[in-house]
């Protein structure tokens, strides 16, 4: 008898549907967005992007703006400002000012994030070169919500291999990874559009040093084998042997199908060197020069490796003038010259910017297009 009470209770418990506890939508504040700015006298700025279910609601977003001392106070006090109980767990996007990486540094801000269990760890870190108040009132009436328009514009610029794509939980490793510096995307506002400008490049104490432009943020990308192929780039040949179809433009455009790396490391005496070899199968996209692809194959296949390598040298110079490794050379250094590296490895980027670093790129074109010649 007992035992048959026992499972009629049962099946009752499974039909429960589990209501306690429930929230309404419209009764939360969902902070999906947080923006960071600094004011004149070092007080933060934090706001928050904030959508809004209410139908009789005119705009699809609230923004909500307070001042603090730190981070973790702003949010705090984002309870006073909000209509309903604050929920930060969801956080999909974290957009800090210029100003504030050039004056506050993104370690310490980031030190509540990596702290509190409730903080989403998924959020993806942006950079913007414009007040948080004008990024984040950017007229997006004809697009999806802010929150998630910014991260479909983030995620289709590390796509299109326009810049870098940087989480939370990605800074935190390059934070306390030793052999390697932070980035993150730059976005601009343009023609009260956003975009992305970029990638901003960080020192270890968490402060701006400089960017690269979406064409260097390509050559990063490949030097980190972080990229999807295809990868479409325009090479301008400076061989004055190729004769230009016009008069303006000797462009080589082309799509990269496949990379092959093979990164060699050696150190000597606290020197360390890398060479860096990359073989490229290309399809060509674009011919504004006067040459025959098929005859003049080889000739084409160097003119073209020149130039990637004299783009990625250039790109390295800036790292190891700014003491910066966001390439990650460092934990090659580790891996192939570990006595060499446990000298160094607290001031990596100061032995980083001393190496001799070697790109050799090898071209082949694999396909010429549709057209024969």
């Amino acid at each position: 008898m007992k035992r048959r009470l026992l499972i009629i209770l049962l099946c009752q418990i499974l039909l429960i549907t589990g209501c306690l506890g429930q929230n309404r939508l419209d009764d939360l504040t969902l902070i999906l967005t947080i923006g960071v700015d600094v004011r004149k006298d070092g007080e933060l700025e934090i706001y928050s992007a904030v959508p809004v279910f209410q139908r009789e609601a005119k705009k699809k977003t609230e923004i909500l703006h307070v001042h603090a001392s730190s981070f973790r106070e702003g949010r705090d006090r984002f309870d006073d400002e909000a209509n309903g109980l604050v929920q930060t767990g969801k956080v999909q996007n974290i957009v800090i000012s210029k100003k504030v990486l050039m004056k506050k540094g993104l370690l310490d801000l980031l030190d509540v994030i990596f702290r509190d269990p409730k903080s989403s760890l998924k959020a993806d870190l942006i950079m913007a070169n414009e007040p948080i108040d004008e990024v984040l009132n950017v007229d997006v009436s004809d697009k999806p919500r802010l929150p998630v328009y910014l991260r479909e514009l983030i995620k289709s610029g590390h796509t299109s291999e326009a810049s870098v794509y940087t989480t939370a939980r990605k800074a935190y490793d390059q934070f306390y990874e030793k052999g390697i510096t932070p980035y993150l995307p730059e976005i601009k506002l343009s023609d009260d559009k956003l975009k992305i400008a970029g990638t901003a490049l960080i020192d270890k104490r968490g402060y701006y040093v400089d960017s690269l432009s979406s064409e260097e943020s390509i050559q990063l990308l490949i030097l980190q084998r972080d990229t999807m192929h295809p990868i479409f780039m325009t090479t301008q040949i400076k061989d004055k042997s190729f004769k230009a179809k016009d008069e303006e433009s000797k462009n080589v455009s082309y799509s990269i199908d496949y990379t092959h790396y093979d990164y060699k490391t050696k150190a000597k005496k606290g020197q360390f060197q890398f060479d860096l070899h990359l073989k490229y199968a290309i399809v060509l996209t674009e011919i504004l020069v006067q040459v025959s692809p098929v005859e003049d194959k080889k000739r084409l296949e160097r003119a073209i490796a020149s130039d990637m390598k004299k783009k990625m040298e250039a790109v390295i110079a800036k790292f190891q003038k700014n003491q910066l490794d966001p390439i990650g050379l460092g934990k090659f250094a580790r891996a192939y010259a570990y006595e060499d590296w446990k000298r160094v490895e607290d001031d990596w980027g100061k032995a980083f910017s001393k190496a001799k670093v070697n790109v050799y790129p090898e071209v082949e074109i694999i396909s010429i297009g549709s057209l024969k010649k």
